[in-house]
């Protein structure tokens, strides 16, 4: 492929400035209490017992499930959709768990809750994960009432949809448990870290006691973040982001299953570049709210199950008529700079490393998804001529086809 140089819109971006670096450098003077201060802010926004800041959304997910186990020691599997982001699976087996797979209804990208019923049966079943992918929300209250007994949880992956409500409730509160991700490019960042919500009593003890033993960055890593935010908010910038995204070492864009990554404290460094993440997410929410309501206008869909108004999306998701027309649209977009984005490679069985699935078409619907989403950048870099250059690759294609 061509390496372009020029404007390139990153798929997905939640800016970094000067400011938030500064309150981050005065929050790692401060030390823990600025941690503290971050999750009592939490706690009072999202109205819940318990809030806790960690390392990544994967190492709250491994976090989460390690507890609920604790409460069911003989279960230890978990139902996931099988079209996802790859960091879901990574934390079950992490944390050492089988992950169970359900499809999803053709045309959107929630679970088809049919089949749903069915996996409730198992009683090795240990929780349902629920996902807002891309920020479109997911039907968790439906998914609650599937569940008959006690002993299953609904852990709600609200990872891409910090800041997003469904019915006039905050998401990220929908479940027995909850958890966000502030990775790059996610409805608010701060280079990484991760939060977990609940008001459950017996998880949120067990949650205090686990994250007591575990350790934070340490000086070494909070120098590491300080520039990893430094090189980020210069070359998210899409005058420059042509550049880190030419080099093939740093791998950008691409999806990979890896359950090896550290479980930490999150850092005062990170709760210091936090200190204003409700107007924040308000703002950066504001932006992607407006352009994606300009890409709906043109008459581009998101995958069905999304009711009324648009929601907080991170990336605007988009299932397109057959694999041909989607590397069609990848290649045009990677030659103009449009900041076009694959959803995920391929459905969570067709994982090599997770091998004990039934092959083929087990999960066809998924496997469809793989083969036809793509997802449109929204962040607040993209401007007018980015949306009708965008819409005009939809139109040209389907003037191909016809």
């Amino acid at each position: 492929m061509v390496m372009r140089i020029g404007r390139t819109l990153p798929p997905a971006a939640s800016p970094l400035h000067l400011e938030n670096i500064v309150f981050g450098v005065a929050g790692f003077f401060k030390g823990a209490g600025i941690v503290e201060r971050f999750e009592d802010e939490l706690k009072a926004f999202y109205q819940v017992k318990y809030s806790f800041t960690v390392s990544s959304g994967k190492a709250a997910l491994v976090l989460i499930l390690q507890a609920l186990h604790e409460i069911h020691p003989e279960r230890d599997e978990v139902l996931i959709p099988a079209y996802t982001c790859y960091s879901v699976p990574s934390a079950i087996v992490r944390a050492g768990f089988k992950v169970r797979l359900c499809d999803m209804v053709p045309g959107t990208l929630d679970f088809d809750f049919d089949r749903i019923v069915e996996e409730l049966e198992n009683p090795r079943l240990l929780c349902v994960i629920p996902t807002h992918l891309f920020g479109m929300t997911a039907d968790v209250e439906r998914v609650k009432s599937l569940i008959r007994r006690g002993d299953i949880f609904v852990l709600e992956d609200a990872a891409q949809a910090m800041g997003g409500e469904w019915d006039g409730k905050k998401t990220g509160t929908l479940g027995d448990v909850g958890l966000f991700s502030m990775g790059c490019g996610k409805a608010f960042s701060t280079v990484e870290g991760g939060i977990i919500l609940t008001d459950n009593d017996r998880i949120g003890r067990i949650l205090e006691k686990r994250l007591a033993a575990i350790k934070g960055y340490g000086n070494f890593g909070c120098l590491k973040l300080f520039l990893q935010a430094v090189a980020l908010s210069v070359l998210i910038n899409p005058k420059i982001y042509w550049l880190p995204k030419s080099l093939p070492f740093l791998k950008l864009g691409e999806t990979h299953f890896n359950p090896s990554f550290p479980i930490r404290r999150l850092s005062s460094f990170q709760a210091g570049m936090a200190k204003k993440w409700k107007s924040a997410i308000t703002k950066l929410k504001a932006v992607r709210l407006v352009n994606a309501n300009k890409i709906a206008g043109y008459g581009i869909t998101l995958p069905g199950g999304c009711r009324g108004a648009i929601p907080n999306l991170i990336r605007f998701p988009v299932l397109v008529a057959d694999a041909e027309t989607k590397k069609w649209i990848l290649n045009k977009s990677e030659k103009m700079g449009l900041g076009i984005s694959d959803g995920y490679p391929d459905s969570i069985d067709g994982i090599n490393e997770l091998w004990d699935f039934p092959g083929g078409n087990a999960f066809p619907v998924a496997k469809d998804i793989a083969e036809r989403m793509v997802a449109l950048p929204v962040h607040s870099f993209v401007n007018d001529n980015d949306i009708r250059d965008i819409v005009q690759l939809f139109q040209e294609r389907s003037y191909v086809e016809k």
